[in-house]
């Protein structure tokens, strides 16, 4: 599958807008992406209309332009569907903002959207999830620009199965000057997993150092996730959750993931103090990447 329409996208479709909810998460995301970053954005919802002056398509497929990735944020059950007319309109992906799948018990509804989009050798990132941040360039965070502090443009990629402790991290990135190059909520991860944005991420140009919040692999993934990461070229970084049992039963109720033997994962994951001397030793930029920079640079030294 080629991942590049998931980080690079010219057009977007944002699924699922309110005609009378301004604060609708996919209006909230049609309107950052419509006022503020550099890409041709088209809204969708059944009934059509009009929002804020501009024509809503009442499908994917009426959309008259290319469009390299789709955003759905729509109930759960309508998904299959959507991604059905995203494959017929030859959509680049998708992201699905929408919950109600594996993490609520729905595993079936989920299996069907990974096998409509395998066999049509169709990405997409989620669902359950917050999407991806990529610093002037697009945004599907359904959270006001206002909300969300932004770190400068960098080269430091974040991959987070929780979006919660994905915006955390962009947080402090602005606050300690790190700059960001992505950032990617994956949710339940039904299609696209840690493995498959290591590989894509270890040729980006725009990354030097990667670094993931895991809070569960699926069985023999983690050792493939951890030979590939050995293999990559680039420093990479893991926290893995679920340490405690009680760690492990919010990681399963959060995104329908096994947080799976924290001793095992402990032998491959590395301590902080022993990531940063690894990483500068591989990659003298990263001693300065990783430099306070402004008001907060002796405070944090």
């Amino acid at each position: 599958m080629d991942l590049t329409p998931l980080f690079r996208p010219q057009s977007m479709a944002v699924i699922g807008v309110s005609l009378t909810n301004d604060r609708h998460p996919a209006n909230v995301i049609y309107d950052k992406l419509n006022l503020r970053y550099p890409v041709s954005v088209y809204p969708v919802n059944p009934k059509g209309g009009c929002l804020h002056r501009d024509k809503v398509y009442s499908d994917v497929t009426e959309i008259p332009a290319p469009v390299d990735l789709a955003v759905i944020a729509t109930r759960s059950k309508n998904v299959p569907d959507i991604l059905s007319g995203c494959i017929d309109k030859k959509v680049g992906g998708a992201i699905i903002i929408s919950g109600g799948f594996a993490e609520v018990g729905h595993d079936d509804l989920q299996k069907q959207i990974v096998s409509i989009a395998r066999a049509a050798q169709f990405p997409f990132i989620g669902p359950n999830c917050l999407g991806v941040y990529a610093p002037d360039q697009f945004d599907t965070f359904f959270l006001p620009s206002q909300r969300l502090i932004q770190p400068d443009p960098g080269h430091v990629a974040i991959v987070s199965q929780s979006g919660g402790v994905l915006v955390d991290q962009i947080v402090k990135f602005k606050a300690q000057g790190i700059g960001l190059s992505i950032g990617v909520s994956i949710g339940n991860k039904a299609l696209i997993r840690e493995t498959d944005l290591l590989s894509y991420l270890a040729q980006d140009n725009g990354t030097r150092v990667i670094a993931f919040y895991v809070e569960g692999f699926g069985q023999n993934e983690g050792r493939t996730f951890v030979q590939a990461a050995h293999e990559c070229p680039k420093p990479v970084i893991v926290l893995k959750a679920g340490k405690s049992s009680a760690g492990s039963r919010a990681a399963s109720s959060h995104t329908a993931s096994l947080a799976g033997e924290y001793t095992v994962s402990a032998v491959v994951t590395i301590s902080p103090e022993r990531y940063f001397q690894s990483a500068d030793a591989q990659c003298p930029t990263h001693r300065q990447l990783r430099q306070p920079r402004g008001p907060h640079r002796e405070r944090l030294r």
